[in-house]
């Protein structure tokens, strides 16, 4: 597998440039689609919910009509009497009754039947042409039983139409004598008109069913009459009228509105369902769905394009700068930008100029620092005497002292030899620890010969640090410091302090006195005398090869208070040298 770490350059930037713009795309084009999708859903449940309603009126209004015909029927004088003329036959009454019925001008677009069923189970229908079974006995035991219409049960004839019935009482108005019952047959088609008018067809459909799931209008007649046993389709969350579900097997958008108004007053629990195609609703989705995908595969190849020119573009003057920095020869190897705007390729060629120059001052001031440090070698080999010839001179001093009983002078010349031995150390630039505090040691004791009774040293040496290495004679200075300035100033007796620990990668040495003390600000004064500064190498001298060999951070720093001492403080690198 290729990843981005083995691609040069132009390519990871054609494969930055072709991902960002694919992503980008795509969400765009995805985001419109669902958004599109999402409109069209919004506006087809508006656009259901609004025709549920205008259903609803008109459901409202053809019920209402079926039912001022039953309350009509109920208190009709010529109904009373046809059915009371014990003198009529039976036909006589039949064919009287659809006198009377004739002249009520019933709608027969909506009205199937009218069924008159006395109390001895004699039917007398409205239309004869209409086939269509008598209420069974249990319906008619629910009407017997109910104060109010019963609605709901259907009924089909021979031809496979559907009737909604409603059933109610039959009673004189007048008299109050049961005459039997009263049953209107409603045409489903009827109801099926109004309802075929709130969808396109070929987008979906809707059907009236019971509250609980008794179909009484649907668009396939044979499942009128049937139960709808999927009630969970039908299920809505508290709150929602619509619902995405599979019904009859086709991912369908189902709405469901109860009807109310007028209908609910008469005790009907009816609800309208509509069922919407997720496949018809989204057919022009789906169209913008592959027209986009064509867009996007012409992008694509549009990208590429771009992305190679782009890159090649970026990659130009990157080469040309890559070339003049593998060239590069000192700080006069400028080179005049590619583009003549401030971009960012502009910018990195000026600042490849600016790093030019700055490389040359660079190479410039390490070379005068070199310098430096070599004339401050010259000046410490200058400083130094032919060791041979210095240690014979003193060990002759010395017998000649000894041979004299002079035994004063015989421990300041042993001294002052181990002094210079361990000093000049055959050149060596580094001696360790131990050895640096040897220096300190020679010369402390030449100077309490010097000052007898005039201090005392303390040493506090952590014993990890003694085979660190470093700078020789960077500790010495500090001690002939403290000595010179600090103590013979003083009055009375003094005490000096030698104190060396390491911390992290550093290692520190304090000499503090209790001496006069002086003002810190007077060792950067040129105009006093170097005896001042602590002569030999002196402090400043000591600062400075500490500074050129370990940089920055390190060095000597001083604290001093008139009166009251000083201390002074070496820091340096904690590093072993063999």
């Amino acid at each position: 597998m290729i990843t981005l770490d083995k691609m040069n350059i132009r390519g990871r930037i054609f494969w930055l440039l072709l991902v960002c713009f694919l992503i980008s795309s795509t969400s765009i084009f995805q985001t419109s689609r669902i958004a599109v999708q999402r409109i069209v859903e919004d506006f087809m449940y508006n656009y259901v919910k609004l025709n549920q309603e205008n259903i609803e009126s008109s459901l409202d209004f053809l019920i209402n009509r079926v039912h001022m015909l039953s309350v009509r029927l109920l208190t009709e004088n010529d109904v009373y009497n046809v059915l009371g003329d014990p003198g009529m036959t039976e036909d006589g009454k039949a064919w009287a009754l659809r006198t009377v019925l004739d002249d009520m001008m019933i709608d027969d677009n909506i009205v199937g039947d009218v069924v008159v069923l006395t109390k001895d189970g004699t039917p007398y229908n409205y239309d004869q042409g209409t086939v269509v079974d008598l209420p069974d006995r249990s319906y008619l035991r629910e009407i017997e039983l109910s104060k109010t219409p019963v609605w709901g049960i259907t009924k089909k004839d021979i031809d496979g139409n559907a009737y909604i019935l409603l059933g109610r009482k039959y009673q004189n108005f007048f008299t109050g004598q049961d005459l039997g019952y009263l049953v209107i047959y409603i045409r489903e088609r009827a109801i099926q008109d109004v309802l075929k008018n709130m969808i396109v067809q070929d987008r979906g459909f809707s059907f009236l069913i019971t509250g609980d799931s008794y179909i009484l209008s649907y668009p396939d007649a044979a499942k009128i009459g049937t139960t709808l046993f999927d009630k969970q389709a039908l299920t809505m969350e508290p709150g929602a009228t619509f619902k995405k579900a599979e019904f009859d097997g086709r991912p369908s958008i189902i709405a469901s509105y109860p009807l109310g108004g007028g209908i609910r007053s008469l005790g009907m629990d009816w609800n309208v369902v509509s069922v919407v195609s997720d496949e018809k609703l989204l057919e022009n989705v789906n169209k913008i769905k592959q027209y986009s995908i064509v867009l996007q595969i012409a992008a694509l190849g549009l990208t590429i394009l771009i992305s190679l020119y782009a890159s090649k573009g970026i990659i130009r003057p990157i080469k040309r700068l890559n070339r003049r920095i593998n060239q590069f020869a000192g700080s006069a190897d400028f080179i005049v930008p590619y583009r003549n705007r401030k971009d960012e390729l502009w910018v990195l060629e000026n600042s490849f100029n600016d790093m030019v120059v700055r490389i040359g001052e660079l190479i410039e001031r390490n070379n005068e620092e070199k310098d430096r440090q070599r004339e401050m070698e010259l000046i410490a080999l200058q400083a130094q005497i032919n060791p041979h010839f210095l240690y014979n001179t003193l060990d002759a001093i010395g017998w000649l002292a000894k041979i004299h009983n002079q035994n004063e002078i015989e421990k300041m010349v042993i001294a002052l030899a181990h002094f210079y031995r361990l000093s000049l150390h055959k050149g060596d630039k580094y001696i360790s620890v131990e050895e640096e505090i040897g220096i300190v040691q020679s010369y402390v004791a030449i100077e309490a010969m010097r000052f007898p009774q005039k201090f005392e040293v303390e040493y506090d040496i952590a014993p990890d640090i003694l085979p660190f290495k470093l700078l020789k004679i960077v500790i010495q200075p500090l001690i002939e410091n403290a000595i010179k300035h600090g103590i013979s100033q003083k009055r009375g007796k003094g005490r000096i302090t030698v104190k060396g620990y390491r911390q992290g990668d550093k290692l520190h040495f304090e000499v503090t006195d209790d001496g006069a003390g002086f003002d810190v600000g007077e060792l950067d004064n040129k105009d006093k005398p170097q005896s001042y500064k602590g002569g030999g190498y002196g402090i400043r001298n000591v600062n400075e090869r500490i500074r050129l060999e370990y940089g920055d951070g390190y060095g000597v720093d001083i604290r001093s208070e008139i009166g009251i001492g000083t201390t002074s403080r070496v820091t340096v690198k904690t590093e072993v040298r063999s």
